[in-house]
């Protein structure tokens, strides 16, 4: 059974019931008179629970309860052109291995982007808050924190995650062979401070030390980024292919760039880029879309890291990385590459372009070899 509220196509299930109840407490709890008298929306009542399960649905108990004791009727008009958050696991991925995990990282990504938009939306306006701002952006980096947290610990309780290690002193986990999230619930932090709109919500998965499936979703342009190792990458539900970007050379190229601390060493590189030739370059202040756009063509490369110790956090490249890779796309190591190996995703850099020959000619004249 499919039962659509107005923001996320939910089946009623062992994963799906867990989004559907964090839809419903958010729309009832605090728009439930919105709601009420606006039935283009959404109806909501408290007389009577009207919820059509099939009798092969594993619901878990806990949700259902609580479902049920909220007395709670939806409608099913939605009133949203289709657009990320309308979107449905690709038909190509169901039934994958990994299907139920991206399921999942779905619904806590739309969900979280909420959390974004309603900040976004209000900068600048009077409907801005008169607070500490950078004391809101923790308190929504928090939120989506405990959103995702709390929905992976609740589904697979054996599994590991690895995000923003405030509980650990600052100390990134190893990643083992165990199955492991790695998470990072606003990315593009200094982007979503200013309210610019280049932000999103990654959340990655990895078996046996490699990531398999990555989710991106940036709720400001309403781009839903999913791939599955061996079963492609998507965006919006269709299918992204790096086929047509292969034959560039830097002097067409895109380039994008993103600073460290020690910005000299990136300077220079992009002096050397400038130096050779290049259509253009950008700083788009987002890393994990940096690497979606690059899987989508929209860049044609993108590097940081130059300087020793520089390089990025796992949950800056894990989901992203299976996007492009699925796409066709190279990501490797700027600096101390091993040919053939993977990206390190505790690496101190990284480079990744449409294709493999991009990548070498652009690292060649970045590092002025």
């Amino acid at each position: 059974t499919v039962i659509t509220t107005n923001y996320i196509p939910l089946t009623v299930g062992s994963i799906n019931t867990f989004a559907l109840a964090l839809a419903l407490e958010d729309r009832y709890n605090s728009n439930r008179q919105k709601f009420n008298n606006n039935n283009k929306i959404m109806s909501l009542s408290r007389q009577s629970t009207r919820v059509s399960i099939s009798q092969d649905s594993s619901v878990p108990v806990a949700f259902a309860s609580a479902l049920f004791a909220a007395g709670v009727t939806w409608a099913l008009k939605p009133n949203r052109r289709t657009h990320a958050s309308d979107t449905v696991v690709p038909k190509s991925l169901v039934g994958v291995p990994y299907a139920e995990e991206l399921e999942l990282a779905i619904e806590v990504a739309l969900k979280a982007g909420e959390n974004i938009v309603s900040h976004s939306d209000s900068k600048g306006t009077v409907d801005e808050k008169d607070s500490n701002d950078k004391q809101d952006n923790v308190e929504v980096d928090e939120q989506n924190e405990r959103l995702v947290v709390e929905a992976i610990r609740y589904f697979y309780p054996d599994h590991k995650i690895i995000g923003d290690p405030t509980d650990t002193g600052g100390v990134v986990p190893n990643l083992t062979m165990a199955p492991t999230w790695i998470i990072d619930p606003v990315d593009g932090t200094t982007n979503f401070d200013s309210g610019l709109p280049l932000t999103c919500v990654s959340i990655g998965f990895c078996v046996e030390g490699r990531p398999v499936m990555g989710v991106v979703y940036a709720p400001m342009t309403n781009e839903l980024y999913v791939g599955i190792r061996g079963h492609g990458s998507f965006r919006n539900g269709v299918r992204i292919t790096g086929s047509k970007q292969q034959a560039k050379t830097l002097k067409d190229a895109v380039v994008n760039f993103e600073f460290g601390s020690s910005r000299s060493d990136v300077a220079q590189c992009v002096r050397n880029i400038m130096k050779n030739g290049v259509k253009s370059t950008r700083c788009l202040g987002s890393g994990v879309l940096d690497f979606c756009y690059v899987a989508t063509g929209r860049l044609d490369v993108v590097f940081a890291g130059a300087a020793a110790n520089e390089g990025w956090k796992p949950w800056d490249y894990c989901a992203a990385y299976v996007i492009v890779k699925e796409s066709g796309g190279a990501m490797e190591s700027l600096v101390d590459q091993n040919p053939g190996d993977d990206l390190n995703l505790y690496g101190s850099s990284f480079i990744c372009a449409t294709s493999q020959i991009l990548l070498e000619e652009t690292r060649r004249v970045a590092l002025g070899d």
